[in-house]
């Protein structure tokens, strides 16, 4: 087993730090864990608009990392601004009195956080013993929201994630939804099981994470796409005037055909058509297909539809797959919207309300970003670098086990170039900052 480095002083983080959210609390937590490094963080999430400081999904993870690991903390508590996470001196993490885990959130935050943050610790935190030779699987169950905004949803942890984690050489993962929780519409706790495979420590770097290196992995093509919808089954209508004849349209039969289809079914096709459109505008060099005039030979796929029972439960994901086997995920969430939504919108005042404007919103938000995932002109890898093998929300989840898995030797480059920097959004960049001050990494 390979030995970690020496503990050094505790080191000060300003939580106003580029993107200055909870991503930054979140890996300082899974590094000063896992090094035994104590750390204080002033002005969490500085940065955001609203109410700074923990949340709730916060504090879930700080009270297991800290109960588990022995850690002292201060400032622990909702809305805190400041939090020093002490943990003890040479303590050996282990989880191995701790393979089922329930964690509760009491509002539906966002689970996939609360993984975000766990997950690095239970990977590397395994016991071996005479009688356990080989690390067991931990079971973890976390109750919360499991569509929630500006965080992944376990539709994108389960068809891009957990692929992508495996692409990459980390230790299998499974995950198994119990229970839908939305943040939105009526209150609605969801469950979703982990069941997590921690490591064999690997002899070649310092914390014994297996070596993840990205510059080494090429995105390929794209080769197929799959739409998840999650939408109520009420009928479709198009607008105030409709919305208020609402009873008189259920009563007889619309010759108008969209009229009596309902909201999953109007998103399922609007989807399907408005992405055929669009991959058009995409070169050949990025999406594969049989000649430079049939974007439909890329195969399209219904992956999940699912009926939901309130009118604000609505989601897409659309995932493409590449030819070098990763998983690339854009997803749009009702109650969600983009800083840029009033110009995309021409600068009207004020968001659609009809469930037309709502669906057709949420479809050309996640489409138009999809597409921009795969091709955006105003970006393109130049000969110098090259885009992430990954989409832009699943890179910034890399970097912590980038960091944790450097060798301790040096390793020649394979000669098919680094990334390019311009597509390192900044929550990237942030996780990156971070890394480099707890861990003194190189990039």
């Amino acid at each position: 087993m390979s030995s970690s480095p020496t503990r050094r002083e505790r080191v000060h983080l300003d939580g106003r730090t580029l993107e200055g959210g909870g991503q930054l609390v979140r890996i300082a937590l899974a590094l000063s864990t896992i090094t035994g490094q104590p750390i204080t963080i002033d002005h969490i999430r500085g940065n955001r608009t609203g109410k700074k400081g923990l949340k709730a999904s916060h504090l879930a993870a700080i009270k297991y990392l800290a109960d588990v690991s022995g850690s002292a903390v201060s400032g622990a508590e909702v809305g805190s601004s400041s939090l020093t996470y002490h943990p003890l001196p040479d303590a050996e993490t282990c989880v191995r009195q701790n393979r089922d885990i329930n964690i509760q959130l009491p509002t539906a935050g966002a689970i996939s956080l609360v993984f975000q943050a766990l997950y690095p610790y239970l990977l590397h935190g395994n016991c071996i013993s005479d009688e356990e030779p080989q690390p067991q699987p931990v079971r973890v169950k976390i109750t919360g929201g499991t569509n929630v905004s500006f965080s992944p949803s376990y539709d994108y942890i389960s068809q891009v994630l957990v692929p992508n984690f495996a692409r990459v050489g980390l230790p299998p993962l499974a995950v198994r939804l119990e229970k839908r929780g939305w943040a939105t519409g009526p209150f609605s706790l969801g469950k979703v099981t982990f069941v997590i495979h921690p490591m064999d420590r690997n002899q070649e770097s310092p914390y014994g994470f297996p070596p993840v290196d990205l510059d080494r992995c090429l995105r390929g093509k794209i080769t197929q796409i799959d739409i998840t919808v999650l939408a109520p089954d009420t009928l479709l209508f198009g607008g105030p005037d409709q919305l208020k004849d609402r009873r008189k349209e259920n009563s007889r039969t619309s010759k108008d055909t969209s009229q009596s289809m309902t909201i999953r079914q109007f998103i399922e096709y609007e989807t399907m058509r408005m992405l055929r459109s669009r991959l058009q505008r995409i070169p050949s060099s990025i999406v594969k297909r049989g000649s430079a005039d049939s974007p439909e030979a890329i195969p399209i796929n219904l992956h999940t539809s699912e009926r939901t029972h309130h009118r604000s439960h609505i989601h897409i994901l659309i995932v493409a797959h590449t030819s070098y086997g990763f998983k690339l995920g854009r997803e749009a969430l009702y109650g969600a919207h983009r800083e840029d939504s009033q110009r995309k919108t021409g600068g009207r005042r004020g968001r659609p309300t009809d469930d037309r404007g709502i669906a057709t919103e949420l479809i050309d938000r996640c489409v138009d970003d999809f597409v921009s995932e795969l091709y955006d002109p105003g970006r393109q890898s130049t000969s110098e670098g090259r885009q992430p093998c990954v989409d832009e929300y699943m890179r910034d989840q890399l970097v912590i086990f980038e960091a944790l898995g450097k060798s301790t030797s040096k390793c020649e480059a394979n000669g098919k170039g680094k990334e390019d920097e311009r597509y390192y959004s900044l929550h990237t960049q942030t996780a990156r900052w971070v890394c480099e001050q707890m861990l003194d990494v190189e990039w």
